[in-house]
């Protein structure tokens, strides 16, 4: 592989930034939450479910995933074969993705999206998507993505599933707030215990969004855009698709750092460094030796590295050093700061002074994993209207990690806390709720509770 082209990788990932759908989202997540409390149990459901998939489909940051499918079914057709296998395979792999999270959020009440908070969890999936990419990038050979037998260079219908599964969790992050709407209903109908016919139920459920939402890369796979012969433009497609992948290790290495308490700034330090170690060893093997081969020893190298710093931080003096701020003084409640608003960290301390001052209370449950809980932070410091009507109440923050958290979680009227953050509340002085949201970007709603 030439050396702009891996060049390319690291920089188009250190470059990307996110971009949000907010309005659209909000208006369909709201949607959706309507028809599945007006149809929780009703077959209706089903197609509502349906529906919104097929509406989720339609959202503009799902478009960049269209011309992947297009070039991925067409890269992996049997010359002369039937049109349908492939597409038929990468459509089953991305709607199977949201039934096994709805059979997940069945079984497990919640439990899964605790294991998904584990730094240890975070880091192995960030791991498993830097092998995506590189394997999509043609650096690493994976068999599963071959053809089903030893000297079959067909591409294998398990390859193109798997294929469509990636697409469904690349997805699901552009869909993210109408796919919690689901799973909060699941979880809060759930009574508790594991009972294989809401599970399934739950699975369904799921499927028939996962079904709706990829009806549109199924019509594409089978019908769809019009291509031009193979050659170097599918060579870039696939750089991109891997670009896109590495962008989600990114993300999970961010989430899995940042619980082990780093910063952004290392965290995009490490990352930019493990990148570039990995090119510099893919550098130094010979030239005539297969780029699979080369890449496959640039990543035994940085997983020797990180074992090597792994074990300096378990063992050297210091290496178990906790990162939290050192205990407040007990003369009073317990706060912390950020910008101009002051947040308490008690719940028996936010309403004693909420009684004594007959204001509301926010809540906001944050965790350092969580980037829509940052990018909340951050609006609270740069949305005026939004500091400005949160000065007006009592601030609480209740970290994941505090165990009131679960205390909350055990409330009936906060199923939302089962399936993950961010989470906010507005409640008043003596702790009747007024607003809840998962969103947050639904500041205006925010604001007009707390000012009403």
């Amino acid at each position: 592989m030439k050396q702009p082209a891996f060049l390319l990788l690291i920089l188009g990932v250190l470059g990307t930034s996110s971009a949000h759908a907010a309005d659209p989202l909000a208006s369909m997540n709201s949607w959706v939450e309507g028809q599945l409390s007006t149809h929780a149990g009703a077959p209706a459901a089903y197609v509502f479910l349906f529906l919104g998939g097929l509406l989720a489909s339609l959202l503009p940051c799902v478009y960049p995933l269209y011309p992947i499918t297009a070039s991925i079914v067409k890269g992996r057709a049997t010359p002369g074969g039937a049109r349908w296998p492939h597409p038929l395979a990468y459509f089953a792999g991305l709607a199977l993705v949201y039934g096994i999270f709805g059979l997940i959020a069945g079984v497990s009440g919640g439990a899964f999206n605790s294991v998904l908070r584990l730094p240890a969890v975070n880091l192995g999936i960030a791991l498993l998507f830097l092998v995506l990419a590189l394997a999509t990038c043609g650096l690493l050979h994976l068999p599963l993505f071959s053809g089903g037998s030893v000297g079959d260079k067909t591409p294998g219908l398990p390859g193109t599933f798997v294929m469509g599964m990636g697409a469904g969790l690349l997805s699901s992050s552009c869909v993210g707030p109408f796919v919690v709407s689901i799973l909060i209903g699941i979880a809060s109908g759930g009574a508790g215990g594991f009972a294989i016919g809401p599970a399934l139920i739950a699975a369904a459920k799921m499927l028939s969004f996962g079904l709706g939402l990829g009806t549109t890369f199924l019509l594409i796979g089978l019908f769809g855009v019009r291509l031009p012969k193979s050659g170097a433009w599918m060579a870039k497609v696939q750089w991109a698709l891997g670009v896109l992948i590495l962008w989600f290790a990114y993300v999970y290495l961010e989430k899995g750092l940042s619980g082990c308490g780093f910063e952004t700034s290392a965290t995009q330090l490490v990352f930019a460094g493990a990148l570039l170690l990995l090119f510099a060893v893919y550098q130094m093997q010979p030239e005539e030796m297969l780029p699979d081969r080369r890449t496959g020893r640039a990543l035994n190298a940085l997983m020797a590295v990180v074992a090597v710093l792994a074990l300096a931080r378990g063992i050297l003096p210091g290496g178990m050093t906790s990162t939290a701020q050192p205990p407040q003084a007990q003369n009073g409640p317990k706060t912390e700061q950020h910008g101009t608003l002051v947040w308490f960290l008690s719940r028996e301390d936010a309403l004693a002074e909420a009684k004594a001052q007959g204001k509301p209370v926010f809540v906001d449950f944050f965790g350092t994993w969580c980037s829509n809980c940052k990018a909340f932070e951050h609006l609270t410091q740069t949305d005026e209207a939004l500091a400005k009507a949160l000065s007006s109440a009592v601030l609480l923050k209740i970290r994941d990690t505090d165990p009131q958290f679960k205390i909350w979680q055990a409330d009936s009227r906060f199923p939302e806390l089962k399936v993950g953050l961010p989470f906010f509340v507005i409640m008043d002085a003596s702790g009747n709720l007024l607003y809840k949201t998962s969103d947050y970007t639904r500041t205006d709603e925010m604001v007009l509770f707390l000012e009403g």
